[in-house]
């Protein structure tokens, strides 16, 4: 069966300004629902529905498809079944799933279970996400609980409430009955952090909270792995699976160094003749994005000039980026060094950018010494190498890097204890 999803993601909104473009964790709030969904193997395609120019030109990172909708259904008079039925015409599938990009919580698994749900039921045409919670419930009267005897909350009714977050269906409920529900959905509840619905400010700051919850497992996971990992452990790990994204050629200002963490990208320039070099300050604005644990990778089309001084690294570390890849020349290195703060490039020189350079992207995919670095991808380096973790692979290099460390371990243990080396090749394989 063809599954196709569809997330809505207009360009305007009331309540908060630009809501789905407005930056969540460092991201667009509607990206990290899109990029979830490109992680979803059991969908066949992705579709980004909008009528914003700006948002499609913010997810031109991610390989989905663009629905260009209607200057006429981008407004609040639309609602989901209209939208639904507008987006599912216009693409073939037998199950079609609509997600809100309010919804930023919405677990992969969640939506499996909905897909399969409908695959393997034949008496429900529609999935439903819902929160159950049991509430002491009022209206303008008073209680709607007996106010006499007290009940406990586990005596109360369930409550059931629509996310509004996640809709599945197949394609008789969206092209005949042009509906988002059909007449027998399955109610697939939601965890109470998937029912997070991001629509108010409050909402937006509770959202915030969460997502930098969820950063902090990953910056400590980071943090512990690459106390043991090392670029030369990674490197040959990556040859074994024939890739290739070991930068070289870049040197970092501090000795014993090592810094993980995930890519925010951006490219400069040479900047044209006539043209206002002032569009190099643009490059700030990619301070905006970054948070706790990030890496700066930056592409310099005039290499020989130095970008990334003690400025930058002061603005670095306090937007919580814990180092910076620059493919080319940077200054400052003593003041940059006194902070602490690790830099790899090709070295040091006191000319910089300014008047010969601006600002290209901030946060599309950038080159660095012949290998390509996406905005979120996993970096690893140390003072042998700086390692690019492709996406579809990352966890199953830290996978086999774990098993690599086991596997060493016993190794040196063998060595130590005086076996000759073709009895400890038979033993753990060659080296």
């Amino acid at each position: 069966m063809r599954v196709v999803a569809f997330l809505p993601a207009k360009g305007q909104s009331r309540r908060i300004k630009s809501k789905n473009i407005k930056l969540l964790d460092g991201k667009p709030l509607f990206l990290h629902t899109l990029e979830k969904l490109m992680k979803c193997d059991f969908i066949d395609e992705v579709y980004l529905d909008s009528d914003s120019e700006a948002v499609f030109d913010l997810a031109s990172e991610v390989d989905c498809k663009y629905l260009r909708r209607d200057p006429s259904l981008a407004n609040n008079s639309t609602d989901g079944h209209m939208l639904m039925f507008n987006e599912a015409k216009k693409v073939k599938a037998d199950i079609y799933i609509q997600i809100l990009c309010t919804s930023p919580f919405i677990k992969i698994d969640t939506i499996r279970k909905g897909v399969e749900k409908l695959k393997n039921k034949e008496r429900y045409d529609s999935i439903v996400l819902v929160n159950k919670e049991k509430q002491y419930l009022w209206d303008e009267n008073g209680p709607l609980y007996n106010n006499e005897h007290i009940p406990n909350s586990n005596d109360l009714d369930d409550t059931i409430i629509e996310t509004m977050g996640l809709y599945i269906v197949n394609k008789d409920v969206a092209l005949n009955k042009k509906k988002r529900i059909g007449s027998n959905p399955y109610l697939l509840e939601a965890e109470s952090i998937e029912a997070v619905d991001v629509n108010y400010p409050e909402d937006f700051k509770l959202a915030s909270y969460i997502m930098a919850g969820k950063r902090e497992e990953e910056r400590e996971r980071f943090r512990n792995l690459s106390k043991i990992l090392t670029s030369a452990m990674l490197s040959d790990i990556m040859d074994d699976l024939n890739l290739d994204n070991f930068i070289s050629g870049l040197k970092p200002n501090m000795k014993n160094k090592k810094i993980m963490g995930r890519a925010k990208t951006l490219k400069l320039r040479k900047l044209n003749k006539g043209e206002d070099f002032r569009g190099i300050y643009e490059a700030l604005e990619s301070y905006k994005t970054i948070v706790p644990n990030d890496i700066i990778v930056v592409e310099n089309e005039i290499s020989e000039y130095a970008y990334f001084g003690n400025l930058n690294a002061n603005l670095a570390i306090k937007s919580g980026a814990v180092g910076a890849i620059i493919g080319g020349k940077t200054r400052d290195r003593k003041d940059v060094t006194d902070l602490d703060f690790p830099v790899f490039s090709t070295g040091n020189i006191s000319k910089d950018v300014r008047k010969r350079a601006t600002t290209e992207s901030i946060n599309k995919k950038v080159n660095i010494m012949g290998v390509e670095v996406s905005p979120g991808d996993l970096i690893f380096a140390d003072s042998d190498g700086i390692i690019v973790l492709p996406k579809k692979y990352e966890n199953l290099i830290i996978k086999k890097a774990l098993k690599v460390i086991k596997t060493e371990n016993k190794i040196i243990s063998d060595i130590l204890v005086g076996h000759n080396t073709n009895d400890i090749i038979d033993r753990h394989g060659a080296f």
